[in-house]
């Protein structure tokens, strides 16, 4: 595992009554700027230290809707950090009512906080920009404004061809940075684009994390082929459809149907109830119908590898 590999750890499994094995839902997404949380969940602050997960850089929380098990744990975050006299800014993105609702538990809570930080509401459609990367905001079936995200990497240059840098007469330095970083430069009074001299751009790392959902396949249709992870909640057991529809979940199996319609390449269930029992049976089972399936645990990691070709 190299410092470029994207590490996703599961902090929390477990939907509104979360087995005794499991806290409830969250994962955090190292990359090579900093840290991006997908909700925060009761217990969220406590697996974080367990897990060892530096927060000391760039850090951003999403909330993906406005129900109780999946914004618990900021409370109690927020506060440590104040306690431990953090200075470094913390961005919470969520759906419409974001920042009322961020207002009410520091007020409820008689937190008091000194370091920046800021919240945003997005809605479907809409994106956050940061360094390296950007998160696409989509509508969930569900309640509570709930949304469903996308973390894409920006794309990468290609490959210097030096057998190209040499015809030009272009030295080693910092003119091949500003090619690399798509300038165009002078040589010799030719202007020189960085096509000139780099091959393909590389696709960017994707992972896209579906939050609280009816099977929505407006979502799914709408990732980037070979998404590298799918995470994907799955409430219920397979038998339990009718239940899923009521209360706006997904099944295992719908989990499982969501993933081979995306073509991802691993799909991740997490937001597991009490109500599935037997979870190596259930496993087996939707793998017939999506092979590289993984159910979540507390302390799960899925490494996206940094790839250089």
């Amino acid at each position: 595992m190299s410092g470029a590999d994207i590490v996703l750890t599961f902090l929390g499994t477990g939907a509104t009554i979360p087995p005794l094995d499991r806290y409830q839902v969250s994962f955090a997404l190292r990359h090579a700027g900093g840290l991006t949380l997908f909700d925060c969940g009761e217990g969220t602050q406590y697996s974080l230290r367990k897990f060892k997960i530096s927060t000391r850089n760039e850090f951003v929380i999403c909330i993906s809707h406005l129900h109780s098990d999946h914004f618990l744990g900021l409370p109690g975050l927020l506060s440590s950090f104040q306690l431990q006299g953090r200075n470094n800014e913390i961005i919470i993105i969520g759906p419409v009512g974001m920042k009322d609702l961020v207002s009410g538990l520091l007020k409820a809570n008689y937190i008091l906080i000194e370091y920046p930080l800021k919240i945003l509401e997005y809605n479907p459609g809409e994106k956050f920009n940061s360094k390296g990367y950007r998160i696409h905001i989509f509508k969930a079936k569900h309640e509570g404004n709930a949304i469903s995200f996308l973390w894409q990497e920006d794309e990468r240059p290609g490959t210097i061809d030096v057998n190209k840098l040499q015809e030009m007469g272009i030295p080693i330095g910092p003119l091949i940075g500003k090619l690399q970083g798509g300038q165009s430069i002078k040589v010799r009074g030719k202007q020189i684009f960085p096509s000139d001299v780099l091959g393909k751009s590389k696709k960017g790392r994707t992972v896209a994390y579906s939050g609280d959902t009816l099977p929505n396949e407006n979502f799914i249709q709408n990732l980037p082929s070979n998404c590298d992870v799918l995470v994907h909640e799955g409430t219920y057991p397979s038998e339990m459809s009718k239940l899923g529809e009521e209360r706006g979940h997904s099944t295992l199996l719908d989990a499982a149907k969501m993933a081979n319609l995306a073509k991802t390449n691993t799909l991740v269930i997490t937001h597991l109830s009490p109500r599935i029992i037997n979870i190596e049976d259930e496993l087996q089972e939707i793998k017939k119908v999506f092979p590289n399936t993984i159910i979540g645990y507390d302390g799960l990691k899925v490494i996206v590898p940094f790839k250089n070709k």
